[in-house]
Protein backbone atom coordinates (compact mmCIF):
# COMPACT_ATOMS: atom_id res chain seq x y z
CA UNK A 1 0.00 0.00 0.00
CA UNK A 2 1.63 3.31 -0.73
CA UNK A 3 1.84 5.77 1.89
CA UNK A 4 -0.86 8.06 0.51
CA UNK A 5 -3.67 5.24 0.63
CA UNK A 6 -4.30 5.97 4.17
CA UNK A 7 -4.44 9.66 3.73
CA UNK A 8 -7.11 9.02 0.64
CA UNK A 9 -8.98 6.59 3.00
CA UNK A 10 -9.42 9.25 5.79
CA UNK A 11 -10.16 11.82 3.30
CA UNK A 12 -13.09 9.94 1.70
CA UNK A 13 -14.41 9.01 4.88
CA UNK A 14 -14.23 12.57 5.87
CA UNK A 15 -16.11 14.09 2.67
CA UNK A 16 -18.74 11.24 2.77
CA UNK A 17 -19.27 12.22 6.95
CA UNK A 18 -19.13 16.06 5.54
CA UNK A 19 -22.46 15.24 3.21
CA UNK A 20 -20.75 14.33 0.22
CA UNK A 21 -22.05 10.65 -0.72
CA UNK A 22 -22.08 10.69 -4.11
CA UNK A 23 -19.12 9.48 -6.51
CA UNK A 24 -18.73 12.79 -8.61
CA UNK A 25 -18.93 14.78 -4.98
CA UNK A 26 -16.44 12.52 -3.15
CA UNK A 27 -13.66 12.80 -5.94
CA UNK A 28 -14.54 16.47 -6.29
CA UNK A 29 -13.80 17.05 -2.48
CA UNK A 30 -10.93 14.59 -2.10
CA UNK A 31 -9.22 15.24 -5.65
CA UNK A 32 -9.27 11.62 -6.30
CA UNK A 33 -9.63 10.95 -10.00
CA UNK A 34 -12.47 9.42 -10.68
CA UNK A 35 -11.45 6.35 -12.55
CA UNK A 36 -9.34 5.51 -8.98
CA UNK A 37 -12.27 6.28 -6.54
CA UNK A 38 -13.58 2.24 -6.78
CA UNK A 39 -10.77 0.58 -5.59
CA UNK A 40 -11.36 2.90 -2.68
CA UNK A 41 -14.51 2.69 -1.72
CA UNK A 42 -14.57 -1.01 -2.41
CA UNK A 43 -11.64 -1.20 0.03
CA UNK A 44 -13.34 1.07 2.59
CA UNK A 45 -17.00 -1.09 2.16
CA UNK A 46 -14.97 -4.55 2.24
CA UNK A 47 -13.74 -3.03 5.93
CA UNK A 48 -17.40 -2.67 6.62
CA UNK A 49 -16.63 1.27 6.87
CA UNK A 50 -19.14 2.61 4.53
CA UNK A 51 -22.45 1.60 3.04
CA UNK A 52 -23.43 1.58 -0.73
CA UNK A 53 -26.78 2.99 -1.11
CA UNK A 54 -28.86 3.34 -4.48
CA UNK A 55 -32.57 3.85 -5.46
CA UNK A 56 -35.27 1.36 -4.49
CA UNK A 57 -35.92 1.43 -8.25
CA UNK A 58 -32.49 0.19 -8.88
CA UNK A 59 -29.83 -2.45 -8.75
CA UNK A 60 -26.36 -1.49 -6.70
CA UNK A 61 -24.55 -3.15 -9.55
CA UNK A 62 -26.28 -1.11 -12.46
CA UNK A 63 -27.11 1.40 -11.01
CA UNK A 64 -25.08 5.28 -11.83
CA UNK A 65 -26.97 6.88 -8.88
CA UNK A 66 -25.05 5.27 -5.87
CA UNK A 67 -24.25 7.26 -2.44
CA UNK A 68 -21.88 6.15 0.27
CA UNK A 69 -22.69 6.41 3.91
CA UNK A 70 -20.57 5.88 7.13
CA UNK A 71 -21.72 2.77 8.63
CA UNK A 72 -20.92 3.54 12.37
CA UNK A 73 -23.11 5.93 13.50
CA UNK A 74 -20.40 7.10 16.35
CA UNK A 75 -17.41 6.71 13.63
CA UNK A 76 -19.57 8.80 11.52
CA UNK A 77 -20.01 11.52 14.63
CA UNK A 78 -16.18 11.95 15.00
CA UNK A 79 -15.30 12.72 11.20
CA UNK A 80 -18.68 15.00 11.00
CA UNK A 81 -17.70 17.01 14.75
CA UNK A 82 -14.48 16.02 15.88
CA UNK A 83 -12.25 15.11 13.58
CA UNK A 84 -9.86 18.40 12.06
CA UNK A 85 -11.61 20.42 14.85
CA UNK A 86 -8.28 22.32 15.44
CA UNK A 87 -8.62 22.16 19.09
CA UNK A 88 -12.00 24.11 18.75
CA UNK A 89 -13.51 22.56 21.54
CA UNK A 90 -10.31 22.73 23.76
CA UNK A 91 -10.63 26.72 23.30
CA UNK A 92 -14.71 26.82 23.76
CA UNK A 93 -14.59 24.84 26.93
CA UNK A 94 -18.34 24.25 28.47
CA UNK A 95 -19.45 25.94 25.37
CA UNK A 96 -18.09 23.53 22.86
CA UNK A 97 -21.37 21.36 22.75
CA UNK A 98 -23.86 24.42 22.42
CA UNK A 99 -21.82 25.95 20.12
CA UNK A 100 -20.38 23.57 17.62
CA UNK A 101 -22.30 20.81 18.12
CA UNK A 102 -26.03 21.46 19.09
CA UNK A 103 -27.34 24.00 16.12
CA UNK A 104 -25.97 21.07 13.45
CA UNK A 105 -27.70 17.81 15.22
CA UNK A 106 -31.03 17.85 13.77
CA UNK A 107 -29.51 18.29 10.19
CA UNK A 108 -26.54 15.55 11.19
CA UNK A 109 -29.34 12.99 12.77
CA UNK A 110 -32.00 13.29 10.07
CA UNK A 111 -29.87 10.49 7.90
CA UNK A 112 -30.72 8.45 10.82
CA UNK A 113 -34.11 9.26 11.27
CA UNK A 114 -34.82 8.46 7.74
CA UNK A 115 -33.70 5.04 7.92
CA UNK A 116 -35.01 4.00 11.17
CA UNK A 117 -38.32 5.48 9.58
CA UNK A 118 -37.59 2.70 6.82
CA UNK A 119 -37.10 0.12 9.20
CA UNK A 120 -40.44 0.74 11.27
CA UNK A 121 -42.34 0.88 7.95
CA UNK A 122 -43.50 -2.85 8.31
CA UNK A 123 -44.88 -2.82 11.94
CA UNK A 124 -46.28 0.89 11.19
CA UNK A 125 -48.54 -0.86 8.36
CA UNK A 126 -49.39 -4.21 9.53
CA UNK A 127 -51.92 -4.58 7.70
CA UNK A 128 -49.55 -4.47 4.15
CA UNK A 129 -47.05 -7.03 3.03
CA UNK A 130 -44.48 -4.91 2.41
CA UNK A 131 -42.04 -6.49 0.05
CA UNK A 132 -39.23 -3.70 -0.04
CA UNK A 133 -38.49 -0.47 1.36
CA UNK A 134 -35.33 1.89 0.89
CA UNK A 135 -35.05 5.57 -0.33
CA UNK A 136 -35.30 7.29 -4.19
CA UNK A 137 -34.04 9.66 -5.63
CA UNK A 138 -33.46 11.54 -9.15
CA UNK A 139 -32.06 14.70 -10.24
CA UNK A 140 -34.01 17.24 -7.72
CA UNK A 141 -36.52 14.37 -6.73
CA UNK A 142 -35.83 12.67 -3.23
CA UNK A 143 -38.46 10.78 -1.16
CA UNK A 144 -37.35 9.81 2.58
CA UNK A 145 -38.98 6.31 3.24
CA UNK A 146 -40.24 4.15 0.30
CA UNK A 147 -42.23 0.83 0.88
CA UNK A 148 -43.76 -1.33 -2.19
CA UNK A 149 -46.73 -3.84 -1.02
CA UNK A 150 -47.89 -6.93 -2.27
CA UNK A 151 -51.43 -5.21 -2.89
CA UNK A 152 -50.22 -2.58 -5.31
CA UNK A 153 -49.38 -0.04 -2.84
CA UNK A 154 -47.17 2.58 -2.90
CA UNK A 155 -46.15 3.76 0.53
CA UNK A 156 -43.91 6.97 0.32
CA UNK A 157 -43.02 9.02 3.41
CA UNK A 158 -40.99 12.57 4.32
CA UNK A 159 -39.20 12.53 7.70
CA UNK A 160 -38.18 15.67 9.58
CA UNK A 161 -36.01 15.48 12.53
CA UNK A 162 -36.06 19.56 13.21
CA UNK A 163 -37.48 21.70 15.78
CA UNK A 164 -40.58 22.94 14.53
CA UNK A 165 -43.80 21.07 13.62
CA UNK A 166 -43.50 19.56 10.20
CA UNK A 167 -45.84 21.72 7.89
CA UNK A 168 -48.32 20.87 4.55
CA UNK A 169 -44.98 22.21 2.41
CA UNK A 170 -43.37 19.16 3.58
CA UNK A 171 -46.72 17.10 2.20
CA UNK A 172 -47.14 18.87 -0.87
CA UNK A 173 -43.32 18.38 -1.62
CA UNK A 174 -43.51 14.37 -1.61
CA UNK A 175 -46.93 14.44 -3.42
CA UNK A 176 -44.74 16.19 -6.37
CA UNK A 177 -41.63 13.67 -5.83
CA UNK A 178 -44.25 10.84 -6.10
CA UNK A 179 -45.14 11.62 -9.48
CA UNK A 180 -42.01 11.18 -10.83
CA UNK A 181 -41.66 7.83 -8.85
CA UNK A 182 -41.86 5.02 -12.02
CA UNK A 183 -42.79 1.95 -10.45
CA UNK A 184 -45.40 -0.57 -11.13
CA UNK A 185 -46.98 -3.67 -9.48
CA UNK A 186 -45.85 -6.53 -10.16
CA UNK A 187 -49.20 -7.60 -11.53
CA UNK A 188 -49.35 -4.96 -13.96
CA UNK A 189 -52.28 -3.17 -12.42
CA UNK A 190 -52.35 0.80 -11.04
CA UNK A 191 -50.88 1.67 -7.63
CA UNK A 192 -52.22 3.04 -4.82
CA UNK A 193 -50.76 5.60 -3.23
CA UNK A 194 -50.24 6.33 0.55
CA UNK A 195 -48.07 8.82 2.36
CA UNK A 196 -46.42 8.80 5.78
CA UNK A 197 -45.32 11.86 7.68
CA UNK A 198 -43.00 11.48 10.23
CA UNK A 199 -41.59 14.36 12.58
CA UNK A 200 -39.59 15.09 15.19
CA UNK A 201 -41.84 18.11 16.68
CA UNK A 202 -45.49 17.56 15.63
CA UNK A 203 -47.33 18.60 13.12
CA UNK A 204 -49.16 21.87 12.17
CA UNK A 205 -52.98 22.48 12.06
CA UNK A 206 -53.00 21.97 8.17
CA UNK A 207 -51.49 18.57 8.38
CA UNK A 208 -53.38 17.56 11.10
CA UNK A 209 -56.90 18.64 9.01
CA UNK A 210 -55.32 16.54 6.09
CA UNK A 211 -54.85 13.26 7.62
CA UNK A 212 -58.13 13.20 9.77
CA UNK A 213 -59.89 13.91 6.20
CA UNK A 214 -57.60 11.37 4.46
CA UNK A 215 -57.33 7.84 4.33
CA UNK A 216 -54.51 7.94 2.58
CA UNK A 217 -52.35 10.15 5.21
CA UNK A 218 -50.75 9.16 8.32
CA UNK A 219 -49.19 10.91 10.64
CA UNK A 220 -45.93 9.34 12.87
CA UNK A 221 -43.92 10.97 15.84
CA UNK A 222 -40.44 10.25 16.89
CA UNK A 223 -42.31 7.67 19.42
CA UNK A 224 -44.01 5.66 17.27
CA UNK A 225 -41.23 5.12 15.28
CA UNK A 226 -38.77 3.97 18.02
CA UNK A 227 -42.50 1.70 19.60
CA UNK A 228 -42.09 -0.06 15.89
CA UNK A 229 -38.31 -0.33 15.83
CA UNK A 230 -38.21 -1.97 19.25
CA UNK A 231 -40.93 -5.06 18.60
Amino acid sequence: MELTEPTRYFSILEAIAGGNTSRNEIAGTTGIAYNQLSKYLNRLSRLRLIDQHVPITEQKTRSKRSRYRIRDPFFRFWFHFVYGSDGQYDALGEDAFETLIEPALPDFASSSFEALCCRALRELYPDQTITKTGQWWYGEHEIDVVGFATDGTLIVGECKFQQSPLGYDAFSSLQQHTAELRWTPDDGGSRTESYALFSRSGFTQSVLEVAAERDDVQLFTIDDVVAAVGR
